[in-house]
């Protein structure tokens, strides 16, 4: 069996990656398709796993006729990043992140605010730079008063 590579600080790549993850939230804010779909590998490896039951992806051109429809209904939605963590493999072509975010959404005409939804993926180092190739997002659960 391979040993496992420990990451390696790369302060360089790790960067690059904050800028993607930053790109990937400011687009959906903006509720701007090219933006988002930027940030992704395009092709049937790609995994995206969301909140609801539905909301499971297995390539990316089923993402994003998914997320082409969920982004319009976004915009103008502030979206915050907070304790994001970034490790980069010791080869330099492979990175994983983990990060709280704080939303809001509209459903029904209500507007809801959750604070530290977790996201969390995984990039690969390609010729045109950082792309996600799997993420996830889960939504913390709120104990009842």
């Amino acid at each position: 069996m391979d040993k496992v590579k420990p990451a390696v600080n790369n302060e360089g790549a790790v960067r690059s990656v904050e800028e993607v993850l930053q790109t990937l939230l400011k687009s959906q804010e903006a509720g701007n398709i090219e933006q988002f779909a930027n940030c992704f590998l395009h092709d049937s490896s790609v995994v995206h796993i969301g909140t609801d039951v539905d909301e499971y992806f297995s390539s990316w051109h089923d993402y994003l006729h998914w997320i082409d429809n969920y982004l319009s209904s976004r915009k103008s939605r502030e979206i915050n990043s907070k304790e994001t963590k970034i490790k980069v493999s010791e080869n330099g072509k492979t990175a994983w992140y983990s990060q709280l975010i704080d939303t809001c959404y509209e459903t029904k005409d209500e507007i809801t605010r959750i604070e530290g939804f977790r996201h969390t993926g995984v990039l690969i180092k390609t010729e045109n730079g950082w792309k996600i190739v799997q993420s996830h997002i889960s939504a913390p659960l709120i104990p009842e008063s």
